[in-house]
């Protein structure tokens, strides 16, 4: 209170009502500005973002994979085309690979491999699942059954 009191005696008279003025042009300046930081009803609406369904299916390649030969190299790759966004994975969701085989994803390629030699002769039955990253659309997914043939 000592202080508000000296304080206010050493303005001037007509000073004061220029003080006042100044301080209710900085409120009136100041507080939209704090208004528009802090979130309040003032601040622009969030866009409203409306998400297109992707209407072409992924393609997968080749169609069937390869026969292969117990005891000899083997490699083949799976290649996805007419994807939106890129792969995100392609893993083996269900059956297995031949023992001596492995699969590989080529993360930026939007493919897989598959090498190695096989072990074992028989037919291997597995589905391969394929996802794509959504953003802008829905992402989208790919299930493929292949098989692979190992002769003796």
């Amino acid at each position: 209170m000592k202080i508000s009191a000296q304080f206010s005696k050493k303005i001037i008279p007509g000073r004061r009502a220029a003080l006042l003025a100044a301080i209710l042009l900085l409120a009136l300046v100041v507080s939209p500005a704090c208004i528009m930081f802090t979130g309040s009803v003032t601040a622009t609406p969030p866009a409203q973002h409306h998400f297109e369904p992707v209407r072409d299916a992924l393609v997968i390649e080749p169609a069937a994979l390869p026969a292969a030969r117990k005891g000899d190299v083997y490699a083949a790759e799976i290649h996805i085309t007419k994807n939106v966004t890129p792969v995100g994975d392609m893993l083996i969701k269900t059956g297995q690979l031949p023992a001596g085989l492995q699969f590989v994803f080529l993360k930026g390629k939007d493919a897989a491999q598959i090498s190695g030699i096989p072990e074992e002769a028989g037919t291997f039955t597995f589905t391969l699942y394929v996802w794509c990253y959504g953003t802008m659309v829905s992402g989208q997914t790919l299930e493929k059954e292949y098989q692979i043939v190992v002769d003796e």
